[in-house]
């Protein structure tokens, strides 16, 4: 609608005024940021799976911004160092868009910085309540992503229990819920949190608040945060957030049963695993050098 309304006659200014609005989201820049700064004397100190592991992170912050996901400074992505009961955060104070694999928070799952990383911000303690609060008790999941997109903050405003309702609600099911109790910040929270996101389920509709989801690896967290939030935007745009979903859209359990294993024999273990790889090969492609282990 923006660049329709713009003259026909103003030929020349209607081109860049398109490639300024394309400019905002897609991820090629004549300054990109790179996101594996990790120096050699860096990667001998933390060792291989510590750099790549912060590599893959701070691949998923960026690919984060560009999928539009991001608010400001909020929101958070952990993953753990492989072997280890550490994890690895974003600072506190730096847009995705500036998140490189140095500048990565490392603490413990008491809130201790390990390794503060080449940045002068610190972590954010909501960020770390709610991630080691999950850390501690889901082995199986590695990674998370938090995250409040817009979509996913009026679902959760405004939709009790979501329903399977198109082919991307495979993908999430089952969803877990945690009633919004304010700000988090106390660790007390830790144990009502951790009661409401148990095994099976990888996806957490946090109410009044915004999306989580979980994984093995990072690549899992992000492609499922894509199918939560394609559910949400689902929602929204065919205003199920203020009406119910008509009984004859939901899916059957047959249904759900059968694409979960259809998916399955396609991306063997590894979901996510060829989705994220594309989208890192795009940003490679653009000049950010992501440093993420294609095979």
């Amino acid at each position: 609608m923006l660049i329709d309304s713009i003259p026909a006659k103003q030929e020349i200014n209607r081109e860049l005024c398109v490639q300024q609005i394309m400019s905002l989201r897609l991820p090629w820049t004549r300054n990109p940021i790179k996101i594996n700064d990790i120096t050699s004397s860096m990667k001998k100190c933390m060792g291989v799976q510590e750099s790549e592991a912060r590599c893959k992170l701070a691949t998923a912050y960026r690919l984060t911004h560009f999928s539009g996901w991001d608010e400001l400074i909020y929101g958070h992505l952990t993953l753990r160092v492989p072997g280890t009961q550490h994890i690895l955060i974003n600072p506190f104070g730096m847009h995705y868009n500036e998140i490189t694999a140095s500048s990565l928070v490392k603490i413990d799952l008491a809130g201790n910085i390990i390794d503060k990383g080449t940045s002068d911000f610190s972590f954010q303690r909501t960020g770390y309540v709610i991630h080691s609060a999950i850390h501690e008790n889901r082995p199986d999941l590695n990674a998370l992503m938090h995250i409040h997109s817009r979509a996913g903050v009026g679902v959760a405003c405004s939709v009790d229990a979501l329903v399977p309702m198109c082919q991307h609600s495979v993908f999430i099911e089952p969803v877990s819920y945690h009633p919004f109790r304010g700000i988090v910040t106390e660790e007390s929270e830790k144990v009502e949190l951790a009661e409401n996101f148990v095994a099976p389920s990888k996806c957490l509709l946090m109410k009044n608040h915004g999306l989580l989801t979980g994984g093995a690896t990072i690549e899992e967290a992000f492609i499922r945060m894509y199918m939560f939030q394609t559910v949400c935007q689902a929602y929204v745009d065919a205003g199920y957030t203020h009406r119910p979903v008509p009984s004859e859209t939901i899916l059957s359990g047959d249904v759900i049963k059968q694409s979960v294993e259809a998916a399955a024999s396609q991306d063997g273990k590894h979901f996510g695993m060829l989705d994220f790889r594309a989208l890192a090969r795009q940003l490679d492609s653009a000049g950010y050098e992501t440093g993420y282990p294609h095979p």
